[in-house]
């Protein structure tokens, strides 16, 4: 049976811990209206009306509600007490502040990450009312690390959602690919992807539940696009870039397919050399990434490999984390840069999850390549979630 509090649980029990390895009193929440991205992933509820959480590293957890949100917070038994106030938080929030005296008190700002800067300007500037501006400021640090870490590294049921998730990706490109006939559009290949989604009760993981995923010709331009109305024909490579939602956590997974022109029986010497070279790329980062090394270390193998195949560098990341966004919180598997080493200079850790896209893109019209698998950090390195496309999806055409 479906728990919705047993990942907030385990994320609770995640932080407890690292607040205490930071030496940390506790992590203060305040939200209305659903305004912070971060409380319902750790309590599965979100608030209606102004509300403000305690969650302390000595595991005395306290939630301080308005009387008709009160009752939501109460089944998952995370807060140790949950207080209501009549007509203003504050005649609740600062006997509860006193009480437990903090020393040093996280919130939810953040300069460089919006999932870390869920309090907003005016409720910063209601703490600072009811508390002080001089109390407020002797005990306040930034959340973002916190949040960083509790969003990045997986716990067991969150890396259990992704495999589901994966799989069903999986799935449903088997299925796509047993369809796909030269001739059909790209519109009409996305209608299978659509298809698929709904026979398996699931929705895409970017943009509306039944949106498109990206279906594009690599003649016709390849992009971020929806798929338009052009149709596939015999010499065409075809790139589809798929994510799947499940029970709030995204794949992304890209495959590539070539059309073979008549008297083919496989692809030419330089669409099959693109491909062996994508391929071969993320070999090289899979073998590479673990424990410890940096985001932009992690780019270079891949970067490198593509570069040696005699292509143009890849123009984006070579990979980028994956949980409840498609990009995901966590450390930036991209170019070494005075601007982002805040995110491509942290060490991977484990149970972290990663998409892994080193691509080959070149213009002209000349072959390009996107190809992306998932894994997961383990202590030994990477374990792939995905099935990995070792080869192209190889479509033969009849002649009309």
């Amino acid at each position: 049976m479906f728990d919705k509090y047993q990942i907030p649980r385990e994320k609770i029990r995640q932080l407890e811990v690292l607040l205490a390895s930071q030496d940390i009193d506790g992590l203060l929440l305040v939200s209305r209206e659903g305004g912070d991205p971060i409380l319902p992933f750790l309590i599965g509820e979100d608030t209606v009306h102004l509300g403000a959480a305690f969650f302390m590293r000595d595991g005395h957890h306290i939630m301080i509600a308005s009387q008709s949100d009160e009752k939501k917070f109460i089944p998952s038994g995370i807060f140790s007490q949950v207080l209501t106030y009549n007509k203003a938080l504050e005649e609740v929030f600062v006997p509860v502040f006193d009480r437990l005296a903090p020393k040093k008190l996280a919130i939810n700002v953040s300069e460089t990450d919006i999932i870390a800067d869920g309090l907003s300007y005016g409720l910063y500037l209601m703490l600072e009312k009811m508390l002080g501006r001089e109390r407020l400021a002797a005990v306040e640090v930034s959340g973002e690390g916190l949040i960083r870490e509790l969003c990045s590294v997986k716990s067991s049921t969150e890396i259990d959602y992704l495999r589901q998730s994966i799989q069903l990706t999986n799935d449903i490109y088997d299925e796509v690919f047993s369809k796909v006939r030269c001739g059909m559009t790209e519109r009409e290949i996305g209608d299978l992807f659509v298809a698929g989604m709904k026979t398996r009760d699931v929705c895409n993981g970017l943009g509306k539940p039944y949106d498109y995923p990206i279906v594009c010709i690599v003649r016709e331009g390849l992009a971020h696009r929806s798929p338009g109305d052009a149709k596939t024909r015999p010499g065409d490579i075809l790139i589809m870039d798929f994510s799947v939602k499940y029970r709030g956590y995204i794949s992304d997974i890209a495959r590539t397919a070539y059309f073979l022109q008549p008297g083919e029986s496989s692809p030419p010497a330089e669409v099959q050399h693109a491909f062996e070279t994508a391929r071969s790329a993320i070999t090289a980062v899979i073998d590479f990434i673990g424990q410890g090394k940096l985001g932009w270390e992690v780019d270079a193998v891949g970067r490198k490999v593509v570069e040696d195949g005699g292509y143009p560098t890849v123009r984006h990341s070579v990979g980028h984390p994956i949980g409840r966004r498609c990009h995901d919180i966590g450390t930036a598997l991209s170019p070494r840069r005075a601007d982002n080493m805040a995110s491509c200079g942290r060490p991977i850790e484990c149970s972290e999850v990663y998409a892994i896209e080193p691509t080959v893109i070149q213009d002209g019209g000349l072959p390009c390549m996107l190809v992306e698998e998932n894994v997961v950090i383990r202590p030994e390195g990477a374990e792939v979630l995905s099935r990995r496309q070792m080869e192209l999806y190889l479509i033969g055409c009849t002649e009309e």
